[in-house]
């Protein structure tokens, strides 16, 4: 551990630490990103204050990764980075051990767990195509010109304001695949994201005067039902 007097901040990415989860207990965890706080207004100096840290706990599904304040960390518990030295004399930071809660993205290599890290740390979904973003102001261009209101394929229920909507995966690829990809964001053994063709896709609405709102989805192949999403 670092000893309190040393601990520098703002804190490295990549330091490990225990910080406060919602049940007020300290957890294990590691910095994946830091930033100054949105609403920084450059009048303090203070780094206490005007930092903020993106951070996944160790042990937990990468979904419960969030941004914490300084506040939220036990500074005393702070982790030292091992130094090695390498060939040509100089030290350099001792390569990461890989996280041990890693196995939940399996079936992803290096370079597509950094994306997948990146894109769900804030997505920006439109509710009726299900087309994603990675900023705020690309959806709300999207929106000004998306005239969708409702899933595509058949009503096939309506019972006053709830509706039930089939969609063939082979005539509606990209809805179909973009619903896969939302519901892989809670459901970390879901696989089905790109083969969608042979699926039918079932989508449950609530609907007002705006448009139809998702509630629930489900799939089938070749008429058996196999999971829910």
């Amino acid at each position: 551990m670092v000893p309190r007097d040393q601990v520098v901040l703002p804190l490295e990415v990549n330091s490990r630490i225990r910080c406060k989860w919602k049940d007020g207990d300290y957890y294990r965890c590691k910095i994946l990103e830091r930033r100054l706080k949105p609403d920084y207004d450059g009048r303090s100096t203070d780094p206490y204050h005007t930092w903020e840290y993106y951070v996944h706990f160790s042990g937990l599904n990468r979904r419960m990764d969030q941004w914490v304040d300084t506040a939220d960390f036990d500074l005393n518990t702070l982790e030292m980075q091992l130094e090695e030295v390498g060939p040509d004399g100089k030290k350099r930071k001792k390569a990461e051990e890989p996280l041990s809660d890693d196995e939940d993205h399996g079936d992803f290599d290096p370079q597509q767990l950094r994306e997948h890290e990146e894109f769900t740390k804030k997505l920006y979904f439109c509710e009726y195509s299900l087309h994603f973003f990675k900023r705020r102001s690309q959806l709300l261009r999207h929106l000004s010109k998306c005239k969708v209101r409702h899933p595509p394929g058949d009503e096939i229920y309506r019972n006053n304001s709830i509706s039930m909507f089939e969609i063939d995966g082979r005539k509606e690829k990209q809805y179909c695949q973009n619903l896969c990809y939302l519901a892989k964001l809670f459901l970390d053994h879901k696989t089905l994201y790109y083969d969608v063709d042979l699926f039918l896709f079932y989508v449950l609405c609530e609907t007002d005067a705006r448009g139809a709102h998702i509630v629930r989805a489900a799939t089938t192949h070749c008429k058996t039902h196999c999971y829910r999403a």
